[in-house]
């Protein structure tokens, strides 16, 4: 089969999840046979002509560059849509781009980037399209949701810059990414985004008509491109209704995974006299529920609950701790995927408390792999692969029923012995051949669909 993905690019230049799950799919779909091609939205050039040019060769894979795409916000939003919704020109480059090709099928993985016109040649071309919900980038000008809203598309004081769109796009940062000096320009404006959102909320009431206008205009630019999709891949239950409440939409969930995800799983031991050994995998952000997780192991140090140990892996910056919280939370830093195995060996529990819609989040199934119980929290897409008190709970989002849960577990580790048992007695369909199995025939199954 010949198969067209769009996404974000190639790592190391582009990271996380999205990326992770697009690529380790491609490299599996080669090794099964299929022929695979990769289109990303790559460096500007000085003028207005778009242009796609083979970029590489990527294990198998066929590497296309769209050179002066649209911008690509990542998450930070958008502040002048209009430079969002720039006609392509030549008018005709994505239907010659297709021809070429000629692919049976175009995955999509994220619509930054990408024209309208990419969409109504693939339409005038008959070439069936599906989409991955890995984020709500096309329903919002931002990929992750935390409060419910009518409307996801208005300004953002954590937008970007276009000059700092470009540079971000360009082959100098590819080069330059991991750089010292890289990386302190990138904490700083992070730090800059969290101040001013801090003073003046996320998103803001735009009062300009000029600018309300172009929001409007920009929600409709997305949502005739979702809506010429034929058929959405949900990651989890929690992206299919999310969408579901926005546009018609047709498809299936399909829970993701990746290259790295094994059957690593083992029975541990639950020591009940020594601390419950917490692990935290992420950035210190709200979104990803460390404040909620932070004031339910305060809730429990407010009763004298002291019998517990946090371990925090991902950060970038730490945080602050006060009284007794730095006698029971450590920083770690960054890992990357070899340091799992020795985490999760370390680890009795794992808290997933994010206060975002997540579409999915892999480390709730890389938890698993090794055998280890999840606390997860309604908002997690993950939690469809969770079997609410036999491998692990699924928990609302709230400090006190978290502290209650985490207190049962201290006084009864029992629990988490029998849901280590019952995780490891489970079939294991998590490995990326299987997964890209399940793909195909859901491909084949749109193709072959009137």
């Amino acid at each position: 089969m010949k198969i067209l993905h769009y996404t974000l690019g190639l790592p190391p230049y582009r990271s996380g999840g999205l990326t992770k799950y697009s690529i380790d799919l491609m490299k599996n779909q080669i090794t099964q046979n299929d022929k695979v091609y990769l289109l990303f939205p790559g460096h500007f050039l000085l003028g207005n002509k778009t242009k796609i040019k083979l970029h590489d060769i990527f294990e198998g894979i066929k590497v296309f560059e769209l050179i002066n795409p649209l911008p690509v916000p990542l998450m930070g939003g958008i502040s002048k849509p209009n430079e969002f919704m720039k006609p392509v020109s030549p008018k005709d480059i994505y239907k010659k781009f297709l021809e070429n090709i000629n692919p049976e099928i175009i995955h999509i993985h994220t619509f930054m980037g990408i024209h309208q016109e990419f969409f109504i040649a693939a339409k005038e071309l008959k070439i069936k399209m599906v989409y991955t919900t890995h984020d709500y980038f096309g329903i919002s000008t931002k990929p992750n949701i935390i409060e419910e809203s009518e409307d996801y598309f208005t300004y953002s004081h954590s937008a970007y810059s276009l000059p700092l769109i470009y540079l971000m796009q360009s082959k100098l940062y590819r080069i330059t990414k991991d750089s010292k000096l890289t990386k302190r320009l990138r904490s700083y404006k992070k730090g800059n985004i969290k101040v001013q959102e801090e003073k003046n909320g996320t998103n803001v009431h735009i009062k300009d008509k000029d600018l309300s206008v172009q929001y409007k205009k920009l929600k409709d630019y997305y949502y005739k491109m979702l809506n010429s999709i034929d058929y959405f891949y949900f990651n989890s239950s929690i992206a299919k209704g999310v969408f579901e409440k926005f546009i018609d939409v047709k498809g299936e969930i399909a829970p993701v995974t990746h290259d790295d995800i094994n059957d690593n799983r083992n029975l541990k031991t639950f020591d009940t006299k020594a601390p419950l050994k917490i692990t935290f995998l992420g950035p210190l952000e709200e979104y990803k529920g460390f404040p909620l997780l932070r004031e339910a192991l305060n809730n429990l140090l407010q009763r004298n609950e002291t019998n517990w140990y946090l371990n925090i892996y991902g950060n970038t910056n730490e945080t602050l701790l006060v009284g007794n919280e730095k006698k029971y939370i450590s920083f770690h830093g960054r890992y990357n995927h070899e340091k799992l195995v020795d985490i999760f060996n370390s680890t009795d529990i794992l808290i997933v408390p994010s206060v975002w819609k997540e579409t999915f989040g892999f480390i709730a199934l890389e938890a698993l792999s090794h055998g280890v119980p999840v606390l997860i929290s309604e908002y997690v897409g993950s939690q469809d692969i969770i079997r609410h008190g036999k491998t692990g709970f699924i928990f609302k989002a709230d400090s006190d029923e978290l502290a209650n849960l985490i207190g049962l577990l201290i006084s009864n580790r029992y629990i988490l012995q029998e849901l280590n048992e019952n995780i490891c007695e489970e079939d294991f369909p998590w490995t990326m051949e299987i997964h890209t199995k399940q793909i195909k025939r859901l491909y084949e199954k749109i193709i072959g669909a009137n």
